[in-house]
């Protein structure tokens, strides 16, 4: 089943970052939860585009293969640790801000930004972003 979903990725998606090999995905196993045993993943795939996403989570559902999402890797609440028969979907790659609207005071990101990185943007537009006391 595991080299189904891997040929299926590579098959669609021949310019994803896709990593298999298990010294390459030792780094996704687990976030900065020191209390949560979590599995490496089957697979980890770094995508570029919204269209990359929405082909991996069809490929998945396909395969009835969970996906952990992931970001820089830093939560402590063992959110994207890895899961041995999944696809760890790594978003640091998704790292635009796509908009800021300075009158509705919105801004649309992918999911890779970083929140150091937006708090500067909205800043050059004289707003500001008060830190996610969560993060």
């Amino acid at each position: 089943m595991t080299q189904l979903i891997i040929e299926a990725l590579r098959n669609e998606l021949p310019d994803l970052r896709l990593l298999t090999d298990e010294i390459d995905r030792e780094s996704y196993r687990s976030d900065e939860a020191s209390y949560l045993k979590s599995e490496l993943p089957m697979a980890v795939v770094l995508p570029e585009a919204t269209e990359q996403v929405a082909a991996i989570v069809r490929i998945a559902a396909e395969h009835r293969t969970p996906i952990v999402p992931r970001g820089a890797g830093t939560g402590l609440s063992g959110a994207s640790g890895g899961m041995q028969a999944g696809i760890t979907v790594a978003f640091t790659r998704m790292n635009r801000i796509l908009e800021i609207d300075k009158a509705n005071l919105i801004a649309v990101a992918q999911p890779g930004v970083i929140n150091a990185d937006l708090k500067a943007a909205v800043a050059k537009e004289g707003l500001f972003y008060p830190p996610d006391p969560a993060s």
